[in-house]
């Protein structure tokens, strides 16, 4: 009996053992799908919390971005302003920096250290400021790169401090493009959002558990948040713990519960995590194992207390039973308000997003609505619940304001997630439209069925508006309004095909506005806007509505004009340009009158690819410039050999000139006087007064090369104050060494018209000056051209005065050539005239010529001046110029330019005795040399 009751015991004991075994088991797996559950909510409110924050701190970047482009990147007060607003508004962040393409970082709030090393280009301080490990860089790398919206890894930071320690900051990154002068131009953006106690400043309001955690990964693994921080590992490290390796087990899934061990606080956890839509980051939850068991062993204290006592007492079976009952009844109650607080909680989060939210049930009709939803609808609470959505929810197509589709109808028709269609327009209930976004999504039991609709949308008014801006942006200038480079190549494309199509000529020219710079000098750059606008109305109103007119850059404008049937009319429209741009305009109470210069090529004479169009338009135009300005000038085929010759020219020079192939010659400046001559200041050194210094090149096929063949380069952009540097080296370097051998001999230099306005004239002047101590500047001559100060007289007139002021004198060359009056010599602080030699060869014969040498001699004897007689080539010359009381001269009578090497001999062996042999002058030239064809006649 005893075994049989044994073996009965041992049944029993097996029995019980097995079901409290088996209770145990079950109450396990229960509350691990419960709080796996739950912490999967909580990942996902977590998710798209962390979606809509970025969302918003994305959104108000970009408007920032829009405001400090309109008032002005490169004004860094303002900007600044703008920066700390922005921080007063968005509180969630502690700093904000810009920094443009061109311009130094602007910063506001703290830590400006990190933000100036964050904006730097490519990063480039960070590293040396923080220590960070390579995913922190990598990822800071890609952000630097990134077009858009970038969410950097956190970073921890000295300069600031919390109770626990250094603080931890997330830099957010935006690169947007801003507009200069029509040309888009780079704006980086960085802020700075504080980690408070490892958490993103939103998470305060989520509905965290009891020794729980919430956390955010990037994809790659690296920890980016944790509420609270981790102990055993820090922010901004790749982690490989449980939640990590689910994430990279679960590369294509949405959410995924895991259990296991996490290496940020070394303990197993049970866990969650969401992917946060649109953003390469994981919202996850955690408890630790502790939690669970201690909610596993509440449960199971009602079985083993049974189990206990069937062991003990069989009899205490039914108490212990109905014991067990009160207590599951009891667990389910707990259960449930766990569950209604979940809900509440969840209910909070909705009404406290962004977002308008609208669910429905399977007839459509509305269940319930967030704050949201209200205001953009413009309907109360009370006056949406129950209503068919169709009644309150009225969208139509943006363009016609045909009805649209409406989302949720086809939600419950299709039973999959739907998208509104683009550019859908909602009409609120006061008549107002609003552009909105979004979809709709169906509400599904655990069995499928089908329970309802959520709608979520959001107004896209602003950021529509934006883009059309912004597209209207692109394709304009925006000082003039006119079409941009980019539109204008656009049309011009569009016109030749239609050209081919029909029997009319089309033309492409350049418009270069005369005199722009000097009213930008004279008048500042706020009345060059201003006259570039005017410029810009007139043109408009002078051209057809077919036309065509761009602002390329400065003052330069591009012009398509189609339709054109004969070259007359083509004439006509230029005549008309020209004139409006050419009428007086008011600015700031001065009267300014300015010319254009016009370059035209037609099609289809010109059947070159558009680049090659808009060169041949460009040499119109220079050819245009050349011929006087305030004029057009069509595109002919000689022109590409003349731009051939001069990059041959100007190829053939700079070669020379880096070859030390360029070398300088020098011609005598003579003096029949014994005593110095009006202007010459000091006695001449035996009848010699100086030499100009000419330029040649020793080419290696050619020889010896004068001015003539490389002329156009001398004064070519390339190399004109290069090849002006050089002749100011090579020329005092040789006067001093002139000097020091005893000859004091003056040192006559022909400055380029673009080397003297130069800005860096002076400097190159002072510093050639410095360089030679032993020869005096007041024995160095500077020879320009009288047409050369007319190119900006302002500023040739304020760089001669400088000159003069450094003890150099001034000489104007080649005088009588131009256009510039005797009235010239008074504005000018010239100390010589030079008289062109093409007046002087023909004085014996020509009486016009006598004339213009006489006057000129005696209006600059008059006024002090050294005048010198360049081209004296005859006894007679010489003679007739002494008549003249015109005692310099210089010409090949005397002696050709020669090399440096010959000047002391020739110095020895002239005389001028040897030119004067008391012959009497001859006379002055008649109008009888003429004939019966002279003026008299």
């Amino acid at each position: 009996m005893l075994t049989w009751l044994n073996r009965v015991w041992l049944l029993f004991l097996v029995v019980v053992l097995a079901v409290g075994g088996w209770l145990g088991y079950a109450d396990w797996q229960q509350i691990h799908h419960q709080y796996g559950t739950n912490l999967l909510a909580m990942a996902a409110a977590v998710a798209d919390g962390t979606h809509l924050f970025l969302n918003d701190a994305h959104n108000s970047m970009l408007m920032l971005g829009n405001e400090v482009d309109r008032e002005g990147v490169n004004h860094p007060i303002t900007t600044r302003e703008a920066l700390e607003k922005y921080l007063v508004l968005e509180h969630n962040f502690a700093a904000i920096g810009v920094r443009s393409w061109q311009g130094s970082p602007v910063a506001a709030g703290a830590d400006k250290g990190l933000l100036d090393a964050l904006l730097s280009p490519s990063g480039r301080g960070v590293q040396p400021l923080l220590k960070i490990n390579t995913e922190q860089h990598r990822i800071l790398d890609r952000c630097w790169h990134s077009p858009g919206f970038c969410m950097g890894p956190p970073i921890q930071t000295t300069s600031m401090h919390t109770r626990e320690g250094a603080a931890w900051m997330v830099p957010l990154f935006l690169q947007t493009q801003i507009l200069d002068h029509g040309v888009s131009k780079p704006l980086r953006m960085v802020v700075l959002l504080p980690l408070q106690n490892g958490q993103l400043p939103f998470w305060a309001a989520l509905p965290l558990p009891q020794h729980g955690s919430i956390f955010l990964l990037r994809n790659g693994g690296v920890l980016e948040s944790r509420y609270p921080p981790p102990t055993k590992t820090s922010f901004g490290i790749r982690q490989n713990g449980i939640a990590a390796q689910s994430i990279f087990a679960h590369q294509g899934a949405q959410s995924d519960v895991y259990y296991g061990l996490a290496t940020v606080v070394n303990q197993w956890r049970l866990g969650a995590w969401y992917r946060v839509a649109g953003y390469p980051l994981v919202a996850g939850a955690g408890l630790p194992r502790s939690v669970l068991v201690a909610d596993w062993w509440n449960r199971m204290t009602g079985p083993l207390a049974a189990i206990l006592t069937l062991l003990l007492l069989s009899a205490v079976g039914y108490l212990t039973v109905r014991r067990m009952a009160r207590e599951r009844i009891q667990e389910k109650a707990a259960a449930e308000s766990l569950l209604w607080e979940a809900k509440e909680r969840a209910e909070v989060t909705l009404h406290s997003i962004g977002d308008a939210v609208v669910t429905t049930d399977v007839s459509g009709r509305v269940t319930s609505i967030n704050p949201v939803a209200e205001s953009l609808m413009g309907y109360s609470r009370t006056e949406m619940l129950g209503k068919p959505l169709d009644t309150v929810f009225k969208i139509v197509r943006e363009g016609d304001h045909a009805p649209a589709v409406n989302p949720v109808q086809r939600v419950l028709q299709e039973g999959k997630i739907i998208g509104l269609a683009n550019h859908t327009i909602l009409i609120t209930a006061q008549g107002e439209e609003r552009a909105i976004e979004d979809s709709a999504a169906p509400i599904r039991a655990r069995d499928g069925t089908l329970l309802g609709v959520v709608l979520v949308f959001h107004d896209v008014t602003e950021k529509r508006q934006l883009t059309a801006d912004l597209a209207y942006q692109a394709t304009h200038d925006l000082l003039t309004g006119l079409p941009n480079r980019a539109l204008f190549l656009d049309r011009l494309q569009q016109a030749v095909r239609a050209v081919t199509r029909q029997e009319t000529l089309l033309l492409v020219g350049i418009l270069d506005l005369d005199g722009f710079k000097q009213v930008n000098d004279r008048l500042g750059h706020d009345m060059g806007d201003i006259l570039l606008r005017e410029v810009a109305r007139r043109t408009r109103e002078a051209l057809r509505t077919v036309d065509t007119i761009a602002r390329l850059g400065g003052d330069e404008f591009g012009l398509v004009l189609p339709e054109i049937h004969h070259m007359e009319g083509a004439q006509h429209l230029a005549n008309c340009l020209l004139q409006a741009i050419a009428e007086p305009m008011l600015l700031d109470g001065n009267s300014v009158t300015i010319s254009g210069s016009l370059g035209f090529t037609v099609i289809p004479w010109d059947d070159g690819d558009q680049r090659s169009v808009l060169r041949h338009a460009d040499m119109a135009l220079y050819a245009a410039k050349n011929g006087g300005r305030n004029q057009y000038q069509f595109y002919e085929k000689t022109m590409d050999t003349q731009q051939e010759q001069l990059m041959e020219e100007i190829t053939m020079t700079q070669e020379a000139l880096e070859e030390q192939r360029l070398i300088m010659y020098y011609q005598p400046v003579v003096s029949t006087n014994d005593g110095p001559t009006p202007g010459q200041g000091v006695a001449p050194c035996q009848g010699v007064i100086g030499f100009e210094a000419l330029i040649r090149m020793v080419h290696p096929q050619r020889g010896i090369l004068a001015p003539a063949a490389f002329a156009n380069a001398l004064d070519h952009p390339r190399l004109a104050r290069r090849i002006g540097c050089f002749v100011l080296d090579a020329v005092l370097t040789q006067g001093e060494q002139w000097h020091r051998d005893g000859l004091p001999l003056r040192m006559s230099m022909n400055i380029s018209a673009r080397h003297l306005l130069d800005p860096e004239f002076l400097n190159d002047m002072r510093a050639a000056l410095a360089a030679h101590p032993d020869l005096a500047p007041e024995m160095c001559e500077i020879e320009v051209t009288e047409t050369a100060p007319m190119l900006d007289f302002p500023t040739a007139q304020e760089t001669l005065r400088a000159c003069n002021n450094l003890g150099l004198r001034i000489a104007l060359d080649d005088f009588g050539t131009g256009s510039a009056s005797l009235s010239y010599l008074q504005k000018l602080p010239a100390q010589t005239i030079k008289v062109d030699q093409s007046f002087v060869r023909d004085i014996l014969n020509d009486p016009r010529d006598f004339a213009i040498v006489a006057g000129v001699t005696t209006t600059a004897n008059m006024l002090g001046l050294e005048v010198v007689a360049e081209g004296v080539e005859t006894i007679g010359h010489l003679q007739l110029l002494k008549t003249l009381d015109c005692h310099a001269m210089q010409g090949y009578l005397f002696s050709k330019p020669m090399p440096a090497g010959e000047v002391p001999g020739w110095v020895k062996s002239f005389n001028i005795l040897n030119y004067d042999n008391e012959l009497p002058a001859p006379p002055p030239p008649t109008t009888n040399a003429w004939g019966s064809d002279g003026y008299n006649n």
